[in-house]
């Protein structure tokens, strides 16, 4: 597996995995006013390439979209393709954005829908803490819960 930051050719697949796991509704042209935007961090997780038939292509497995905005960052969309989930890629993925809060008192915010448990949980493993509700945010009616991670005080 390997990182590196999104492009205008990532679109595509991107935007097929969203489909797949139909979780948000951005389209080509909201991904890339991202991808275009000095203040986001837009990062893909791509499989390794190289089969034993000769093929070399990478294959699209996550990605990540940060606004890294000083102090207050925020973490805006992540994805894993469903077979590949439970492998490590969203914590890879999650990572490479909080490796970009540079000081001590920096930190990431983000919201989840309260009856997504799975990603919940997720986050908290990664040291987010819950801070507030949002009642009825979603269209459908549903809370936001919303969390918070703390950049570690640098020693």
């Amino acid at each position: 597996m390997q990182l590196r930051e999104m492009t205008e050719n990532d679109l595509p697949p991107v935007l097929e995995l969203q489909r797949e796991l139909a979780f948000q509704d951005w389209n080509e042209k909201q991904f890339l006013s991202e991808i275009r935007a000095s203040y986001a961090y837009c990062v893909v997780c791509e499989d390794d390439g190289g089969s034993p038939n000769g093929d070399t292509s990478r294959a699209l497995l996550g990605y990540a979209i940060f606004h890294l905005l000083g102090s207050d960052s925020e973490l805006l969309s992540i994805a894993t393709r469903t077979s590949e989930q439970r492998k490590g890629i969203g914590s890879q993925l999650l990572k490479a954005g909080l490796n970009k809060l540079t000081e001590s008192e920096d930190q990431c915010f983000l919201e989840v829908r309260k009856g997504n448990v799975k990603a919940r949980a997720f986050y908290e493993k990664h040291g987010f803490k819950q801070y507030n509700v949002r009642k009825n945010y979603y269209s459908d009616g549903e809370d936001a819960i919303l969390y918070v991670f703390k950049n570690a005080p640098t020693a």
